[in-house]
């Protein structure tokens, strides 16, 4: 038996090649969701890390300081809760331990000998330096320098200094223990400056001030009072795998749960890299949710040919099935005949697809190294995917297998076929009219059954598009040859006759909507990635600058820049999570020029969108050199000489100076005090009441003048409106602060109030509440200032989205910002924004104003680092599987080119005998392939438009729905649809011409 079914192999090569074809794709196809899952998964492991921030790899415990009444070496053995803290650390198996002992000293640079820096002893730092001069320092009282602060103290190797040790007060640094001479034996430069070990305590400088490094001898060497141990640990490369990234994460807990067992109150592990973790799942989720839409077309479309393939090839060998039943074989023999030849073939295409797919895997992933290795969910898929192919197969070869012989020598089909076809044509249609409905009225997620939404709607149009078919083939015959247009007019009617004709329209119709679908999918997907990358980013580039003062970035950039037309400062206000309002403070004067504003972010004029932000305000309160005059009265409930007012100033250098009046006795209105830090006039920032009183539950004062120099710093009216001052927001009992203005002045209360606390009126020289531009939910009327104060705000205008906050947060002006903080400080997250074009001359000039640029991003790179996402990879497999059902289709195309040789030759022979030219017969074989084709892309077209009006707002694209266009770009997408048109095109074609050779070839062969 086996060498029957060798034979009927080689006789039906080309019927055996293509199911082995299908066979492979189906496999693929299914395969293809569990390898490329577990691609994208250590993908996206690799990415991540490689994009991470320092302190995504990095592990930190709460720092342990140190305190001693007197300077010694062993203050390090006076660390309280340094053993619970190594236990906790010791949960991170596989981390490479790192613990840094700190203090501060000065004398480093003898130009400025008051300096003060950190003096480091941290593990394993000589094995990750290179030294340019000198060694490691692993005496005692010795030391090593960064490249960086060698040059900036003017030290080399070999230099003695002088250190004290000193220690923080309050605003200033007192000594901690006397001076001792420290030898610097080393000038060194990391190996890799950027690595995650540099990052902890920024040893280099790179966002603050680098250190002088050392060893635990050299510190115990040093008598000191004060120090700090910092407990780190590192994620070594290689360490994080997919199948590692919940064992990371309980190492996590287990860690901080060591910690708060201790210490239930206490601080917990200072790390992101759970966002690291969570980030890298995101990926391989948003991968497991698009990969079954993209595999099922493929699957569901391998399946319909093999069982079309198989039905064509067995009808073709009825009359041979019907001899060896004629001769008395038995049932297995029978089965084994009729069967082998297809079934063969597509049990070989299973572990091939299989093997196949591990190279379309290893391809196609962005960062994917080597071969996939072949797991348990592969191997399951691939038995699914064979399962099915049988399935299909027997489902053809059923009648063949059970037909008596007079039927299969007659090779007459069952009528009772023809009702069943109706029956499944019927409910496809009802299927897929019940998938759009559900899709548009009721929602729903493209999850379990319903990741073939998609190709049941296409399915269901194209079975629609084929009901009609028919008799409109017959319709356009009937004109052709009315008009004496034979070619046609024969290929119409000979499709019209052929029922194989309207399944391979179905067929390529799937084919083309398929293709479609995916492109259009992928379209709408790189679009959306680019909207989210420009409004992330906020600008086409934007440059992270070290650590500044709010202010001073805000004079550097304006300085740079002074047209104001390429460069803007930009700070975030501190975040604490959650429910919190993301806020950027944005130089509003430069906004509509700097950044990038999109359609979907509803600002058809960003010029006036801006101005919203920044509305005429009131003038400043200035204060000068002089003498100040307050007139205070203290209400009944005040006692004598138990209330200061003080005024609080700020310098043109933003310096705070503080002006005090009293204490406050009944019946004395008048008050006066020095100001000398004024000559180029400060600003009235606020005013402060303090008692003295353990027992008064109540405080209180009016203010009734302010006069410097015997004018008015404000008029009566002026300073009795209560609008031109607010509460501080400082917390709770502050905002028991309240406030009156009437006829008599500014009458000012504090209930409950706690001896030495001052409790803060602001004053209003800005709009207030705070103008913003908000997108997305926004609950209260309170947002998040820059100095982390929380001010109450007005919505001006709210977008579908922001440049640089996104589909939820606000945006506020950095001048009204600054103005309403309560001293100046650093900015949280400074960045400066860059329009497009910008000259690099621009760049220059911020680095000339003083600013140093940690990074730099534009939106090309990030777009970069969005197209390696979860679902950007799971897109490549969507059109890597919708290229392949191209191939499938033209299969069935030769497929059914094959079968017709011995229908169509005989009729074209004839039309040849009676006077047809051969040029008249091929245009027949043209027209007939070539029509199908054709009405097969615009039903594919029209199914595709249906399927995404049906299931577009539910595909996991991993891209927020209010950044996704509705349509694709029908350029981009009509492109792609003409190279699929063209293959099937050309597989028509030479049909066409094959069967014009056949014809040509048996005539010349009969004489």
């Amino acid at each position: 038996m086996i060498a029957v079914v060798l034979a009927q192999l080689a006789t039906r090569w080309g019927q055996a090649l293509t199911l082995f074809v299908l066979s492979m794709a189906a496999t693929v196809g299914a395969v293809c969701v569990p390898a490329y899952s577990a691609a994208i998964d250590r993908a996206a492991v690799s990415n991540e890390v490689a994009a991470a921030e320092n302190s995504e790899l990095t592990v930190s415990l709460p720092p342990l300081s140190a305190d001693s009444p007197e300077p010694r070496t062993d203050v390090t053995a006076m660390v309280d809760g340094l053993q619970t803290a190594s236990d906790a650390r010791s949960r991170l198996t596989g981390f490479t331990p790192v613990t840094t002992v700190q203090m501060h000293v000065r004398g480093l640079a003898r130009a400025n000998p008051s300096e003060t820096r950190s003096l480091l002893a941290r593990d394993g730092f000589c094995e990750r330096v290179k030294f340019r001069e000198g060694r490691c320092p692993v005496g005692s009282r010795e030391a090593a320098l960064p490249a960086n602060l060698a040059r900036e103290a003017r030290l080399h190797a070999g230099a003695e200094v002088q250190l004290e040790p000193v220690r923080r007060n309050q605003d200033s640094w007192e000594s901690d223990g006397p001076p001792t001479s420290v030898t610097i034996v080393g000038v060194f430069d990391a190996d890799q400056p950027s690595s995650p070990y540099w990052g902890l305590e920024d040893p280099l400088g790179r966002l603050g001030t680098p250190s002088i490094m050392t060893n635990r001898m050299t510190l115990a060497s040093l008598p000191h009072r004060q120090e700090t141990a910092y407990l780190d640990a590192v994620m070594p490369r290689g360490l994080l795998t997919p199948e590692r990234v919940p064992v990371v994460r309980s190492q996590l807990e287990a860690a901080e749960q060591r910690l708060t067992q201790d210490d239930p109150y206490g601080a917990g592990l200072l790390t992101l890299m759970p966002s690291l973790l969570d980030r890298i799942e995101e990926h391989g989720t948003q991968a497991r949710a698009l990969l079954p839409i993209a595999a099922a077309p493929l699957i569901a479309l391998c399946w319909f040919v093999i069982h079309l393939a198989v039905g064509h090839g067995v009808w073709g060998r009825r009359q041979e099935i019907g001899t060896v039943v004629l001769r008395g074989a038995r049932w297995p023999t029978r089965a084994m005949s009729v069967s082998a030849e297809s079934l063969v073939p597509l049990l070989l295409g299973v572990p091939v697809g299989l093997v196949i797919t591990r190279l379309l895997v290893a391809l196609t992933v962005p960062g994917q190294t080597g071969l996939v290795e072949i797991d348990r969910p592969q191997l399951v898929a691939a038995a699914f995917a064979g399962g099915g192919t049988l399935v299909a197969g027997l489902l053809a070869l059923r009648r063949e297998l059970s037909a008596p012989v007079a039927q299969l020598l007659r090779q007459v089909p069952p009528r009772s076929r023809r009702v069943v076809v109706a029956a499944v044509e019927l409910m496809v249609v009802a299927l897929g009219v019940v998938v759009v409905a559900e899709m548009r009225s009721l929602g729903g997620s493209l999850v379990g059954v319903m990741v073939a939404a998609p190709v049941v709607v296409i399915l269901a149009v194209a079975m629609l598009v084929s009901l009609g078919v028919r008799p409109l083939i017959g319709l356009v015959g009937r004109w052709s040859l009315r008009r004496g247009r034979i070619g046609p007019g024969v290929a119409a009617f000979y499709l019209a006759r052929r029922p194989g004709s309207v399944r391979l329209l179905v067929v390529l119709a799937m084919v083309f909507g398929t293709f479609a679908f995916a492109a259009t999918a992928t379209d709408v997907a790189a679009q959306g990635r680019e909207a989210t990358a420009e409004q992330l980013l906020g600008a086409g580039r934007v440059l992270e600058v070290q650590e500044v003062d709010r202010a001073q970035l805000l004079r550097a950039v304006r300085a740079a820049d002074p047209e104001g037309s390429h460069a803007m400062a930009v700070v975030s206000a501190p975040s604490g999570g959650g429910e919190d309002l993301p806020v950027l403070a944005v130089d509003s004067t430069r906004l509509a020029k700097v950044a990038r504003w999109s359609e979907s972010d509803g600002a058809a004029r960003p010029a006036q969108v801006a101005a919203l932000l920044r509305p005429p305000a009131p003038k400043p309160i200035l204060v000068g050199n002089g003498e100040l005059t307050a007139e205070l009265d203290p209400d009944p409930f005040t006692e004598d000489r138990t209330l200061t007012v003080s005024l609080l100033l700020r310098t043109a250098t933003d310096d705070q100076v503080a002006v005090s009046f009293g204490p406050v006795v009944n019946l004395r209105p008048t008050y006066t005090a020095r100001v000398d830090e004024c000559a180029e006039n400060c600003r009235l920032v606020g005013l402060t009441i303090t008692t003295n009183s353990s027992e008064a539950e109540r405080v209180g004062v009016n203010l009734l003048a302010l006069r410097q120099n015997g004018r008015d710093i404000l008029p009566p009216r002026e300073l009795a409106n209560a609008g031109r001052w607010r509460p501080s927001g400082g917390g709770p009992v502050t905002e028991q602060l309240r406030v009156v203005g009437d006829e008599d002045g500014l009458s000012i209360a504090q209930t409950a109030p706690q001896p030495g606390n001052d409790y803060v009126l602001r004053t209003v020289d800005v709009p207030y509440p705070l103008p913003a531009i908000t997108a997305g939910r926004s609950p209260g009327n309170q947002l998040t200032n820059i100095d982390g104060e929380s001010v109450r705000y007005v919505a001006r205008a709210k977008l579908p989205s922001l440049p640089g906050v996104g589909g939820r947060g606000a945006l506020i002006d950095l001048d009204y910002a600054e103005l309403l903080t309560r001293e100046s400080g650093f900015a949280s997250t400074p960045q400066v924004w860059l329009a497009p074009g910008t000259p690099q001359q621009i760049v220059d000039r911020l680095r000339q104003q003083g600013l140093t640029i940690v990074s730099d991003r534009t939106v090309t790179s990030l777009r970069a680092s969005m197209d390696r996402s979860g679902a950007a990879m799971a897109l490549r497999a969507y059109q890597l599987a919708s290229g392949v059902t191209v191939l499938v289709g033209l299969g069935a195309l030769a497929l059914v080119v094959a079968v017709d040789r011995r229908t169509w030759s005989p009729g074209m022979r004839a039309l040849r005998a009676q006077g047809a030219t051969e040029r008249l017969t091929t245009g027949a074989a043209l027209w007939s392939y070539g029509g199908i084709v054709v009405t097969s892309a615009v039903t594919g077209m029209l199914a595709a438009a249906v399927a995404w009006f049906a299931t577009s707002g539910r595909l996991p694209l991993g891209i927020d729905g209010a950044l996704l266009a509705e349509w694709p770009r029908w350029a981009h997408v009509g492109a792609l649809q003409a190279l699929a048109i063209a293959v099937l095109v050309a597989g028509a074609v030479a049909g066409g011409w094959w069967q014009r050779h056949l014809i040509r070839g048996r005539q010349e062969a009969g004489g």
